[in-house]
């Protein structure tokens, strides 16, 4: 039985209506847990503490705490006696408790003081299995937690989510303290910056801590360790030459995969924590990095998978005994260098004619490039649908066609009076030279240029048609699509590549798979008016840093219906936006998105619906 005797602070008195409150609350805890449902239970818990700490009436500081900290083993006989004294905080004590239960400390007897802000704790430890804290590394280890989890706790309240923040760093903190039992050096986290940053990491994803916490934990460490140097901008030149260095140590295939792998994870956590915790820097930054990485970690694939392959089947040759050249290209937002949170990358890989290898076991050049795209596959070791997953559906003939195409081939079926549909001709907008040969890049773009941009009529009616019918079959009645509904980034991106489609016969400047840099050519053309053009300017970023912040929670691409206004999911997302000050960040946040994709509609509706319909 748990004993516990408080009294109130006089000016929060606890009156009946409040003890009635919380008796009720704590015995619905009570019967969650004898129904096992522990994580609902904690979930329910959490809330009330974060809904506590947003009234409390300290003032948050920047800086961390001072504590004092010390174990006392002659105080009792049968006890390990601890004691913290400092400010006092919300949610320390529940954390901490946490925490000594996943470490097999039992907790017998707690005396709580606060008085003017600070607080004087005593609390009586053994090991659960019996007998007191007496090892220079198991109080190492006491005194590590204690002090990591006051000060992390300091920071709760700059996390989007704070509850997602607590769930994650009891997880952290289980690693964290084995890592100092055994002798690691966690020095690191004791600098402002460092628990802010993980505060801000913690409550912002799931996916973050899923792909990076938990899979790749080794990966992360050392990017926190040196927040000032990950902190920096990397060009693609940096980018290369840091994965040229680390693949110099690795012999095998097995090793040269791993070590690909590693650094791309490593390079994503960076990028993404920079986005997280500078919100500041310029909308396309971080579009911008995450292209860049994925230029560079998909040109090393592809020479590693080149090397595995010619290992075994000699360099592929054509017909006239010339080298075979391939090169890969980008498409949809990797072609645009519009990536964000969960985005994949899809990917053309086009060869330059036929022939054969010259190893000892020759295969066809066609052949060869079925096996390079499966060796590529291979290579990129990603979450389903999480991002940098490759996606090759948008090739010719899609997933009937051959995994590459040769330069023939894709002149054949990009034509006038060729095999690509219509809405093929408008994605190709989006096609750019990633990796490989420059040669066959600058061929690809020109054909691309030819097709997309002649003068062969555009048919309008038929694009607008497919538009509906995306909004008819992908979006859920009832719900907001902030991609596919009424307004969404879909009618801004279509409203511009019509545009280009309509205009770039005679306007080479819209001859870009670039969405804002298309828009700003149709603006300079006259073609957008001034007003219009900042109204689908603003409505574009206001969109795009929506989808990401949706996406952020779970990191799945399709994750882009808004969670309802009234719920604390939406509440977080308003966070997560900026929307932090005051108690109207909700409504300020649904007003934003009705206002903007309103905007959207009436911009493609005033161009294209009427339009066509005549």
């Amino acid at each position: 039985m748990d004993v516990f005797t408080v009294e109130y602070a006089a000016e929060r008195p606890f009156d009946s209506t409040a003890q009635a409150s919380f008796v009720a609350h704590l015995t619905t805890l009570l019967h969650l847990l004898r129904q096992g449902q522990l994580q609902e239970a904690r979930a329910r818990l959490h809330s009330q503490i974060i809904d506590t700490m947003r009234t409390a009436p300290q003032a948050f500081s920047a800086h961390l705490l001072p504590v004092e900290i010390t174990i006392d083993n002659a105080a009792s006989a049968d006890w390990t006696v601890m004691h913290i004294h400092a400010d006092d905080m919300p949610a320390f004590l529940y954390s901490l408790s946490n925490a000594l239960a996943m470490r097999d400390i039992y907790i017998y007897r707690m005396i709580i003081r606060s008085s003017r802000g600070q607080v004087h704790d005593q609390l009586f430890v053994s090991w659960r299995r019996g007998g007191k804290i007496t090892s220079m590394e198991g109080q190492r280890e006491l005194h590590l937690m204690v002090l990591l989890i006051k000060q992390f706790t300091h920071f709760l309240t700059v996390a989007p989510d704070p509850v997602m923040a607590l769930l994650h760093f009891d997880r952290l903190v289980d690693r964290l303290t084995g890592d100092a039992a055994h002798g690691a050096d966690l020095q690191w986290l004791w600098k402002e910056h460092t628990l802010k940053a993980l505060a801000t990491v913690l409550g912002s994803s799931h996916f973050l801590w899923e792909d990076f916490l938990r899979l790749h934990y080794e990966t992360l460490l050392p990017v926190l360790k040196d927040l000032r140097a990950a902190d920096q901008y990397l060009s693609q030149d940096e980018l290369s030459a840091r994965l040229q260095q680390a693949l110099q140590g690795a012999t095998t295939p097995a090793e040269r995969k791993h070590v690909l792998n590693v650094f791309k994870d490593r390079e994503l956590f960076r990028i993404d924590m920079r986005h997280l915790l500078h919100r500041d820097v310029p909308f396309g930054t971080f579009s911008d990095e995450l292209s860049d990485l994925a230029e560079v970690v998909l040109a090393g694939a592809f020479t590693l998978a080149h090397e595995a392959l010619q290992e075994c089947y000699g360099s592929p040759q054509l017909v006239d005994g010339c080298p075979c050249a391939f090169a890969l290209f980008g498409l949809g937002k990797l072609g645009g260098r519009e990536l964000g949170y969960a985005s994949d990358l899809e990917i053309l890989c086009v060869y330059s004619g036929q022939g054969q290898t010259n190893g000892p076991h020759p295969v066809a050049v066609s052949q060869y490039a079925e096996l390079l795209v499966q060796q590529l596959l291979d290579l990129m070791v990603t979450r389903h649908a999480g991002t940098f997953q490759l996606d090759l559906r948008l090739r010719p003939f899609g997933s009937k066609g051959p995994l590459a195409t040769s330069l023939e081939a894709f002149r054949a079926y990009y034509r006038h009076g060729g095999q690509a549909a219509a809405f093929e001709r408008q994605a190709l907008i989006k096609l750019r030279w990633v990796a490989g040969d420059t040669t066959v890049g600058q061929t690809i773009e020109a054909q691309r240029d030819a097709f997309v941009y002649s003068a062969a009529p555009f048919d309008l009616k038929a694009a607008v048609q497919l538009r509906q019918r995306q909004s008819n079959e992908l979006v859920t009645p009832g719900t907001m699509n902030v991609k596919y509904s009424r307004g969404g980034l879909v009618d801004i991106e279509y409203t511009v590549q019509y545009l280009q489609l309509l205009h770039g016969a005679t306007l080479p400047a819209l001859h870009t798979s670039s969405t804002l840099a298309a828009m700003h050519a149709l603006y300079r053309a006259g073609i957008l008016g001034p007003a219009v053009y900042r109204a689908l300017r603003d409505a574009y970023i206001f969109l795009r840093r929506l989808i990401d912040a949706l996406r952020l929670v779970r990191g799945h691409a399709d994750d882009l219906v808004l969670p309802e206004a009234h719920t604390e999911a939406f509440r977080f997302l308003a966070r997560r936006m900026g929307y932090w000050e005051g108690q109207d960040s909700v409504p300020r946040l649904k007003r934003d998105i009705v206002d903007q994709m309103q905007q959207a509609a009436c911009v493609y509706a005033t161009y294209f619906t009427v339009h066509s319909a005549a």
